[in-house]
């Protein structure tokens, strides 16, 4: 009996020193481990950006009858997205950061609208998109226009609620037109 309760506090004293290791590569670990856990500045900014970019301020589809299949413009905090669409399932989509659109121009009649825009990645060819609503051309426009003087005076938009920051974009793109 004795042979058989030596043979099992061996084995205990094996399993745990197999478990816990008593030399230094147990400190090593535990270093690397706080190490780990400590946020990297960058991957907090990256995440922040990456919430603020799922924040969307405005959406818009031209009109169907015009476009068989109607495109698609999103602005969000960070870009704005255009999906051109051309048949089921098949887009061209465009994404461009705010501070880097030039100019906004909105085309307005009595029920349709048309915006252009200019920006670095596109600035010999202005993206248009036709055959929006009149009050969804007009709303884009201002809300980037809004953006572009935002950018310019250094202004940081991120610390803005949602509706708070629509309302002063729109205020400050719309234009006096007599």
């Amino acid at each position: 009996m004795s042979n058989t309760s030596a043979e099992a506090s061996i084995n205990i004293v094996q399993a745990l020193s197999r478990a816990i290791p008593l030399h230094r590569p147990l400190v090593r670990r535990i270093k690397t481990q706080k190490i780990a856990e400590r946020p990297d500045k960058g991957s907090e900014k990256l995440q922040d950006i990456t919430i603020k970019g799922r924040d969307i301020l405005f959406r818009a589809n031209t009109v169907f009858p015009f476009n068989l299949f109607p495109d698609t413009v999103t602005l969000d905090r960070e870009k704005l997205t255009i999906a051109n669409r051309f048949f089921f399932g098949v887009a061209k989509i465009t994404s461009v950061p705010i501070r880097d659109i030039l100019s906004v121009e909105a085309d307005i009649g009595p029920f349709f609208g048309s915006v252009h825009m200019t920006s670095r990645y596109f600035f010999t060819n202005p993206h248009s998109v036709d055959f929006m609503w009149r009050k969804d051309a007009l709303r884009v426009q201002r809300l980037l226009q809004g953006y572009i003087i935002a950018h310019e005076q250094n202004i940081d938009c991120s610390k803005i609620n949602k509706k708070q920051l629509c309302a002063l974009l729109n205020e400050l793109g719309q234009g006096d037109t007599g």
